[in-house]
């Protein structure tokens, strides 16, 4: 059976574009099993030798104006956050703490809330107001932890080791092949390469 391992952060509006797209395609394709692998963006950014898009400001300028194109395109809901602005991690580390149909559950919501300006990301309990606003088990509040969960950083590792230097990345497994697209712009390659390998 064929899999798709979907690497994603909640700090990157990229990988809040692809959640946004990725319903579809898990209904086109019924028989995939799509993975959701929470990773530490800033750790593979620096590990893998990378540089945050956001400090070249050339490029920086660039990717607002393509955020607002891709939300457009998308009819998705986008409210630009300044990067660096917040901590993902406690986020991060209840998503990987949980099994996988509640993970998908949990980080569609906080993606929707954190994106879409339906939450006040300034504010230190940003969290606690997904959940109060959103009716989330009060449960998994106990998984939140204050810096890199050792599952997170398990994850971060396994996205390194397989080449992952940016987010969103998905990495198609169809037997022994296993192919890497990276970006929302690549969503329709990845498609393509899903259809072929039927």
């Amino acid at each position: 059976m064929s899999t798709i391992d979907f690497y994603y952060d909640f700090i990157s509006p990229y990988s809040y574009l692809a959640a946004f797209r990725l319903p579809k395609m898990t209904q086109n394709h019924p028989d995939l099993v799509f993975n959701w692998i929470p990773v530490n963006l800033p750790s593979i950014i620096k590990r893998s030798g990378n540089i945050p898009p956001a400090t070249i400001p050339s490029k920086a300028r660039y990717l607002l104006r393509d955020l607002k194109r891709w939300a457009d395109y998308l009819n998705a809901p986008l409210k630009i956050i300044k990067p660096g602005s917040f901590d993902a991690r406690p986020a991060l580390n209840i998503a990987s703490a949980l099994p996988p149909e509640e993970r998908v559950a949990f980080s569609q919501t906080v993606f929707q809330a954190i994106w879409s300006g339906n939450i006040d990301i300034g504010n230190r309990d940003w969290l606690q107001q997904i959940f109060d606003r959103h009716s989330l088990s009060k449960d998994w509040l106990a998984l939140i932890g204050e810096k890199t969960s050792p599952a997170l950083e398990q994850q971060t590792q396994q996205a390194l080791k397989a080449g992952v230097f940016g987010v969103p990345t998905f990495i198609l497994r169809a037997g022994k092949r296993s192919e890497m697209f990276w970006g929302v712009d690549r969503m329709d390659f990845l498609e393509k390469a899903i259809v072929q390998s039927q």
